[in-house]
């Protein structure tokens, strides 16, 4: 991309600081700055006239964490660490929210699934059985008493996927 003179000596000249990437971590990011550094020059630069990272891939939704994904967490991090992990992630989603307001972001409270493939059958039993203790840890810490992962009927049909579903009220 080719700059103006005057584009550079505007946009581009006496950055405090750079963000790279228009997404939703990169937005929060440079509004937390803002917050913190009101008279700061903070610049963000995106590769594209959109945003084209994992916020403009993530179906609309946002998430702490499925209960496989936490898992895969506990193998390399303490149960304290995937806590306070999860918690920020909480956190971040509630920050993005009252930063941008639920009518903004079209915000609605439908929870959210897990799916397993039917070939995933060790994936899905080990989840099953990890269930109850993943809910123990989380619901303590983060969730205030209430379960956060739930076995549900598939429901909807879907093909090829195990009978049950692990919903996520959150």
């Amino acid at each position: 991309m080719n700059f103006s003179y005057w584009e550079y000596k505007t946009w581009l000249k006496d950055i405090d600081f750079a963000i790279i990437g228009s997404g939703i971590v990169g937005l929060s990011c440079a509004l937390s700055l803002r917050d913190r550094y009101p008279k700061a020059k903070i610049v963000v630069f995106e590769r594209s006239v959109l945003p084209n990272g994992a916020s403009t891939k993530n179906a609309g939704f946002a998430c702490f964490g499925s209960l496989s994904e936490i898992l895969e967490d506990l193998k390399t991090h303490s149960e304290e660490e995937v806590i306070q992990l999860v918690s920020k992630r909480v956190r971040g989603l509630e920050l993005l929210r009252k930063n941008l307001g639920d009518t903004n972001i079209s915000f609605k409270q439908y929870g959210g699934y897990e799916l397993f493939q039917k070939e995933d059958l060790e994936l899905f039993e080990n989840c099953l059985s990890k269930l109850p203790y993943i809910n123990n840890l989380l619901k303590k810490a983060v969730f205030s008493k209430k379960e956060v992962f739930l076995v549900k009927n598939n429901s909807f049909s879907f093909k090829n996927i195990q009978n049950s579903l692990i919903f996520n009220p959150f």
